[in-house]
């Protein structure tokens, strides 16, 4: 047996029917009076309009100050770097290893850090003809070159590759590896020139490192000599003309040059170490570990001179603009939301007067026997058909991903504001019409 379900004419089907009507009738005549009343509905869509407009912008703004703090390390970055106790000098320093250790464990990134030495180079021993005196720095990144303005012959990349050596200078089985190879190294153009050799990429070169000793004027007092070792050129570089006297005779990898010296029973001393502050925004629990570590505030009374054993972080710029961004920041949560309930709290006076005028036509509907939800559901629908036109209208100008969640938060806001009058004028007795 087959069995229907209930028809047009049957009871139930009557009354589907009839709610369908009423539905379409109810969202018709919606539309009908937005179209007819049209200075009524461009108030309300204007003021629904200017509060999303209003809160959009300081969201916006909001978000951007927040975007800006978060990314202003990348745009003003914190260096840190070893220093002398009185400050004045980053370079030519006398840093021990241990406290390159300690400043490599404040959670820096992208570190840079040198070593000089001085040698006695040449194709071998018996070979004096092409010896020279050299002046070999050490380093973990190209980054330290910056100053000379280098041009490589090959990619920076390739050069750089060179240059790093082992994963890190506290890994002392990488430079124990180191100790028992030829190093790679890169050489200055000018020095070849200079002397006029005919070195090319690919020949190794025997060198006897020396660690110089200096006077109290800091000048070159002697030489104290270390070992020997073998270096094959990888590649060459040219400076700018104005870093010609500056600039490194040699070039090659940090950890290689720490292990000659330690494999002869001489840690090196470095002469310079810096590195950008990974998170800026931390400043404090970076200035923290670095007095549990030991690093001594500057002294410019004290001495000076090549010990390096301060700690210099340049975070005078960074900390203005982070100061001025904080600010803005709480300036807008603190006057953000009074101002947000304000400007609803004036829509929705405007959409409850609107609704108070709208009461001799609430009267009139009632008398003529239409049912309350129909009407109540009218007139919010009415209201939330304007307001979502106007906040609409607003989000082009708000920009970020919070103008749909403004809206929907004012959307909610004005539909409440609608619906309590709406419920309180159709409850009342439509007989007041003839008394008023």
């Amino acid at each position: 047996m087959r069995i229907k379900g209930p028809g047009r004419h049957t009871p139930q089907g009557k009354c589907l029917l009839d709610q369908v009507r009423s539905s379409m009738f109810t969202a018709k005549k919606m539309f009908i009076n937005i179209a007819r009343n049209k200075a009524r509905s461009l108030i309300l869509a204007a003021f629904s309009f200017l509060a999303v407009l209003f809160a959009g912008i300081c969201f916006g703004n909001l978000e951007q100050n927040e975007s800006l703090l978060a990314a202003l390390g990348e745009k003003i970055p914190v260096t840190a770097a070893i220093a002398n106790s009185t400050g004045d000098r980053l370079t030519g320093l006398d840093i021990t290893e241990k406290r390159i250790e300690l400043f490599l464990d404040l959670g820096l990134e992208n570190y840079a850090v040198t070593a000089e030495s001085y040698g006695n180079i040449g194709f071998g021993p018996e070979n004096t003809e092409q010896r020279a005196s050299v002046h070999l720095m050490g380093t973990n990144t190209v980054s330290a070159m910056d100053a000379w303005k280098p041009e490589f012959s090959m990619e920076q990349t390739q050069a750089g590759a060179i240059l790093s050596g082992g994963e890190g200078l506290s890994l002392l089985s990488v430079q124990e590896q180191d100790a028992g190879r030829i190093g790679l190294c890169l050489v200055n153009e000018s020095f070849i020139q200079e002397r006029g050799l005919s070195w090319q990429a690919g020949d190794v070169l025997d060198i006897n490192l020396y660690r110089a000793l200096y006077d109290e004027f800091d000048g070159v007092s002697g030489f104290v000599e270390i070992t020997s070792a073998e270096l094959e050129i990888a590649g060459f570089y040219r400076t700018a003309p104005e870093s010609a006297l500056e600039a490194a005779d040699l070039v090659c990898s940090l950890s290689w040059l720490a292990a000659q010296y330690r494999q002869a029973g001489n840690p090196l001393l470095y002469s310079s170490a810096k590195g950008i502050v990974a998170n800026p925004l931390e400043l404090n629990t970076l200035k923290t570990k670095a007095e549990t570590a030991k690093f001594p505030q500057i002294d410019l009374q004290s001495p000076g001179g090549r010990p390096g054993n301060a700690l210099v972080i340049d975070d005078r710029f960074f900390i203005q603009a982070a100061s001025q961004l904080k600010s803005s920041i709480h300036l807008l949560r603190l006057f953000m939301a009074p101002l947000f309930l304000l400007v609803t709290g004036i829509s929705a006076l405007v959409s409850f007067f609107a609704m108070c005028h709208r009461k001799r036509e609430i009267y009139l509907e009632r008398c003529m026997g239409r049912e309350k939800a129909a009407i109540v559901t009218e007139l919010v629908g009415e209201n939330a058909v304007l307001s979502l036109l106007g906040g609409a209208a607003a989000l082009p100008f708000t920009g970020g991903t919070h103008g749909i969640g403004i809206l929907a938060a004012f959307l909610v806001i004005r539909i409440v504001t609608t619906l309590a009058p709406a419920i309180r004028f159709t409850l009342e007795n439509p007989m007041k019409i003839f008394h008023s």
